[in-house]
């Protein structure tokens, strides 16, 4: 997925400089190449990262018709300034702002990984007391990494819950603005924006996409946005703020080896904290949560279930019960006889659904922690 989000990154990019100079047909084919390379990407997101890369491959397209009219037409280059709308992004169209109502205990299982949440993130805000005395700093970087689906994103709005702070989440098609020189300027206004709070939390998610290898990349937007991510997350741990106030950014990634290393230094992301699939617990508490409130039958088994359920996300869990759902309520439709999601239902919509995490990629993610010394 990095490849296709670079390679549109870099036509965007030629297609820039091939308006400025005039040469419309150039960047009529590099817009055109932007919008295939982020429709590729959208393809392996998922949502709501999806939607906004397709929202954004079809701005790109609609700049590309607007150049093509203007060639069919024998227009100067004068003219795009008026028929295009302007490039520049104002931070409130993309800058989201919430208050989570989600807490730890809203998390199924994990019960390691919250206490090393609450320790390192959580009461250092709760008990600034004894934070002071042991200088225990609050705020800076955290990592969140593992395999897809495991609740990376639960958590980080969890930990703002907990301290009462506000949510900033956005994605890294929405930070990389389609224009040269908006990207860098997109990472000032997050952090400006989160900085006017006492306390805020800042999420990105797929964030190597963000801060992928430069030594790989080949993007010159990406190599002016990295060290500009990178100069604000080492003014987190440098920043002067009373004990109320705090400013954290929180990073998820299903692909950590895939991050520049100079964000894993000292100073940026500190801690890096492993969301490993649910265990046996967490599986038969995943189960519960989203079968809660539907009509089940008696023969259903949560415990049964939770043990042939090994080695599924809590993503996949939650489909299944989905898709559970979805055939008794069809028949009810179609027979006017209505009865319970039965273990039947449940088993043919684990059959249906194929564990989003392969014994490979497990594997990929034990040897990388056991190679980087990682938690």
């Amino acid at each position: 997925m990095r490849f296709y989000v670079e390679k549109s990154a870099e036509y965007l990019e030629k297609g820039l400089k091939d308006q400025q100079s005039g040469n419309l047909k150039g960047a009529r084919y590099n817009l055109l190449k932007a919008s295939e390379f982020l429709y590729k990407a959208a393809e392996k997101s998922v949502s709501p990262l999806r939607e906004a890369r397709i929202k954004q491959a079809e701005e790109v397209m609609r700049r590309a018709e607007v150049l093509g009219q203007m060639l069919k037409g024998g227009r100067d280059v004068s003219g795009i300034k008026e028929e295009m709308p302007a490039s520049s992004q104002e931070a409130s169209e993309w800058l989201v702002v919430e208050k989570p109502d989600v807490k730890l205990d809203d998390v199924a299982g994990l019960e390691d990984v919250k206490e090393q949440i609450r320790i390192k993130m959580i009461y250092p805000f709760t008990h600034p007391r004894q934070a002071e005395r042991f200088q225990i700093k609050r705020g800076g970087g955290i990592l969140l990494y593992g395999p897809p689906g495991t609740g990376k994103t639960m958590l980080a709005k969890a930990v703002a819950s907990e301290i009462d702070a506000a949510f900033f989440t956005v994605m890294p098609s929405e930070v990389m603005s389609k224009w040269v020189g908006e990207a860098e300027q997109n990472i000032a206004k997050l952090f400006s924006a989160a900085r006017q709070h006492d306390r805020a939390v800042i999420f990105i998610d797929e964030v190597e996409s963000l801060i992928p290898k430069r030594s790989g990349s080949h993007s010159t937007v990406m190599q002016r946005v990295v060290p500009q991510i990178l100069a604000e997350m080492e003014g987190l741990s440098k920043e002067k703020r009373d004990e109320t106030k705090a400013l954290l950014f929180i990073g998820a990634t299903n692909e950590p080896w895939s991050l520049d290393s100079a964000v894993l230094r000292p100073g940026r992301f500190d801690e890096k904290i492993y969301i490993p699939l649910p265990d046996l617990a967490a599986r038969r508490q995943i189960l519960a949560l989203h079968l809660e409130g539907k009509p089940v039958g008696n023969d259903v088994s949560l415990d049964e279930l939770a043990q042939v359920l090994e080695g599924y996300s809590g993503a996949d869990i939650r489909r299944i019960c989905e898709k559970a759902g979805d055939i008794p309520f069809v028949e009810s439709v179609k027979t006017g006889v209505e009865r319970n999601i039965e273990m039947r239902d449940l088993l043919t919509a684990l059959h249906e659904v194929s564990p989003s995490v392969s014994p490979k990629m497990a594997d990929r993610f034990a040897q990388f922690r056991q190679q980087e010394g990682w938690r």
